[in-house]
């Protein structure tokens, strides 16, 4: 047997290999823009407008209310619309067009949540912002409407925000949440969604680690292995043949 064809195939499937693997570490890093949140309860906290502390009840306990609806949350979500990215929160109220009233949705695209972006929308206009160094604002209203969700087509309850994915850099993870508040001289209402429904104060859960696969990519990877293993196996074989006898 020649030893050129099988100098030739060792590098070809080699390559082939390292190039499936790296294929695979993308496909492994793709993050996943559908996400969804519900937040029954009844939960906006009242809050004193000169110092932010909540105010208790005769009970001691911090006050919950559903008033005022227009902040009170119902549902955050986010979904893939090909080059941009669609945020919706939505509200048991209609969102208000108001000065003192604010919506704001976080975005966190990486593991660590080291940075993050947002969308706040307050009086028909929406602004992109990061805590990133460097980041200069967005106006992002052209790409904001409000909308009605639900079986009363006049009460507009849904903030959407259509995000361009060309703002946001690399993802190497995906999540949100939101806050809505509305100030008043004497008292304000804030309310929270996250990914624990009606639990103010909660955070998004860290995601794993980048170098965690998920189980179904060793589906593409161990064929990948074991062309490499069999080439391997091909060179010991052909070099046992072909070597000289010993004299």
């Amino acid at each position: 047997m020649a030893r050129g064809p099988v100098k030739a195939l060792a590098p070809t499937v080699l390559m082939m290999g390292l190039v499936a693997l790296a294929v695979s570490a993308g496909i492994a890093s793709a993050v996943s823009f559908d996400v969804s949140y519900s937040d029954p309860a009844s939960d906006v906290v009242k809050l004193w407008t000169s110092n932010m502390t909540p105010v208790l009840t005769s009970g001691g306990n911090v006050t919950l209310s559903p008033s005022p609806d227009s902040v009170n949350f119902l549902r955050l979500a986010s979904a893939n619309a090909s080059s941009d990215v669609r945020l919706t929160a939505q509200v048991k109220g209609s969102i208000a067009n108001l000065a003192n009233t604010s919506y704001e949705i976080r975005v966190y695209t990486r593991q660590d949540n080291a940075s993050h972006f947002s969308v706040t929308y307050v009086n028909g206009a929406a602004t992109l912002r990061s805590n990133a160094t460097g980041f200069a604002s967005v106006d992002v209203s052209g790409s904001t409407t409000i909308t009605s969700t639900g079986p009363n087509p006049t009460l507009q309850n849904t903030l959407q925000v259509n995000l361009s994915k060309s703002l946001l850099g690399t993802l190497t993870s995906w999540n949100i949440d939101a806050t809505a508040k509305q100030t008043g001289p004497t008292y304000t209402y804030e309310d929270f969604i996250w990914q624990v429904p009606g639990n103010p104060g909660s955070t998004p859960t860290v995601p794993p680690a980048a170098s965690a696969l998920p189980s179904w990519i060793w589906l593409a990877v161990v064929p990948v292995l074991l062309a490499i293993a069999a080439v391997v196996v091909l060179m010991v074989r052909h070099r046992k043949h072909t070597s000289p006898p010993k004299e």
